[in-house]
C-alpha cells in the first residue's frame, strides 16, 4: 500500500552526465527536481527552492555554512527542531543529511515574503497538533504525528493544512535532493552521474 506521506520518486535525469562534478549534476539534476518534487501546481520558479536549485554554488555555500554552524540562525530552537523532526518523517534520512540547518540557512536570506510564508506553514502543524491534541508537535507521540501527516497529505487540495503541508515538503525535498545524501541515492557516486535513477530505497516509497 502507497504512503501517501512519502515523495514520487524522480524517473529521469541528464543524458549526459558522466564525468561531471557535483556542481554540473546537481544542474543536470534540477529538471528532474523540478518536475518530480514539487508541488504538481507549483509552476517553475514559483517556489523559493526552486530557485536555489538553480545556482549550485549559492547550494554549497549554504551547506558549508550549515555544516559549520553552531546553531539556527534564522528559526529559533523550537522551529528548528520541529523541522528537523518534519523532514525526517516526510524524507527519511534527512536529519543525517542536514536539511533542517540547510534550510535555516537559506531562509535566513530569503525575502520578508517568503520567510513568512515559510514559517506560516511550519507553524500550521503546531497549531494543528494542539487543536487536536492539546499540545505542539514535538510533545506527540510518533503515532499521532503520522496521523496528522497523512491527514495533510490527503486533505482537500484547496484545505490550507494540505497547502502548508506541500509548501514545507518542496522545501525538504529540494534540501534533501541537492544533498550529498540525496544526490548519492539518485546515483551520484562523486564522479558521475548515473543515467538511470535507481529506485526508491526509503521505507514504505514515495508515493503522493
Amino acid at each position: 500500500m502507497s504512503n501517501p506521506l512519502r515523495l514520487t520518486p524522480i524517473e529521469a535525469a541528464a543524458d549526459h552526465a558522466h564525468g561531471v562534478s557535483r556542481r554540473a549534476a546537481l544542474q543536470a539534476l534540477w529538471g528532474s527536481v523540478a518536475t518530480g518534487l514539487v508541488a504538481p501546481s507549483a509552476v517553475a520558479g514559483q517556489h523559493p527552492i526552486q530557485q536555489h536549485l538553480l545556482s549550485p554554488g549559492a547550494i554549497e555555500q549554504a551547506q558549508r555554512a550549515a555544516a559549520a554552524a553552531s546553531g539556527p540562525v534564522f528559526l529559533d530552537a523550537h522551529q528548528a527542531k520541529t523541522l528537523e523532526v518534519l523532514a525526517e518523517a516526510i524524507v527519511p534520512g534527512s536529519t543525517a543529511a542536514g536539511v533542517a540547518p540547510f534550510l535555516d540557512q537559506l531562509l535566513a536570506v530569503e525575502s520578508a515574503d517568503d520567510q513568512r510564508a515559510f514559517l506560516g506553514s511550519l507553524g500550521a502543524f503546531d497549531m494543528a497538533a494542539i487543536k487536536t491534541h492539546g499540545k505542539a508537535w514535538l510533545a506527540l507521540a510518533a503515532t499521532e504525528q503520522d496521523a496528522l501527516l497523512r491527514e495533510a497529505s490527503t486533505a482537500e487540495l484547496q484545505s490550507a493544512f494540505r497547502s502548508h503541508f506541500q509548501h514545507v515538503k518542496d522545501w525538504i525535498a529540494g534540501a534533501y535532493y541537492s544533498s550529498e545524501h540525496g544526490m548519492r541515492e539518485l546515483g551520484w557516486t562523486g564522479n558521475t552521474f548515473h543515467p538511470e535513477l535507481p529506485g526508491c530505497t526509503h521505507p514504505g516509497g514515495h508515493q503522493e
